[in-house]
């Protein structure tokens, strides 16, 4: 199993590099750009916690249901028809009940190359390669009601349970985008894991065995923008006029 997905991964790979180094070399007229824009970026990540949430629940704790969404901040640049994005994300799902308080955070950083299929500068779609981390901290917290005696709080013993999960992977994704002094961006990624699912807690000191698996399967992501772009065309018609 283990060599099938390294096979995969260099499989693909080596597609999106050879179909790169192919628009280059056959492509005359190259789209002869650059641009800046710091984004905002909207991610729907899809996870698969089947087996996590089987093994919290049957010690007695609720599902890490993660955030449905995560908001982030980045950049994104564009260099000739080359594509380059930084983003962060992060985002808290808390649910606080009677008895008990839950928190389980979602968070994701995002390094990738995209190469424009277009030679327009106002919009692009453009496949695109590079690295995610993406990670999990659940936290349950057990609690008193709101009055309590001094006597019973002291006199009871109140379960606390904090996990964390990171995991890199190799980001594959497509992306299509509208861009002058706004960008409107939308990708669709999948995720090929490149480590093995660890479970830790102690601020990550400690590695806990045995850990349940779990998938970052792919992900869906809306981002506004705001910065600049120019042509080549656009940049001598400026210079020329004046």
């Amino acid at each position: 199993m283990k060599r099938y997905k390294r096979k995969l991964i260099l499989i693909l790979f080596s597609v999106v590099v050879f179909v790169v180094r192919t628009q280059a070399q056959t492509d005359s007229t190259k789209n002869q750009v650059v641009g800046g824009f710091l984004i905002m970026p909207l991610e729907f990540p899809v996870i698969n916690k089947t087996k996590l949430n089987k093994e919290l629940n049957a010690y007695g704790l609720p599902s890490a249901n993660h955030p449905a969404a995560a908001i982030g901040i980045g950049l994104q640049l564009f260099i000739n028809r080359f594509i380059t994005t930084f983003s962060f994300n992060k985002t808290t799902r808390k649910s606080d009940k009677d008895t008990y308080l839950t928190e389980v955070e979602y968070r994701s950083t995002s390094f990738n190359v995209g190469y424009d299929l277009t030679k327009n500068a106002s919009h692009s779609i453009y496949p695109y390669v590079g690295f995610k981390g993406s990670g999990l901290n659940y936290l349950y917290r057990e609690k008193l009601p709101d009055e309590t005696s001094m006597e019973q709080y002291l006199e009871t013993d109140l379960r606390y349970k904090e996990i964390t999960n990171s995991r890199g992977h190799l980001d594959l994704g497509f992306g299509v985008s509208h861009q002058s002094f706004y960008l409107v961006n939308c990708r669709i990624g999948y995720l090929l894991p490149l480590e093995k699912v660890r479970w830790n807690m102690n601020n990550n000191q400690t590695t806990l065995g045995d850990s349940p698996a779990i998938r970052y399967t792919y992900y869906f992501t809306l981002t506004l923008g705001i910065g600049t772009i120019v042509s080549e065309r656009q940049a001598r018609q400026h210079f020329t006029s004046r």
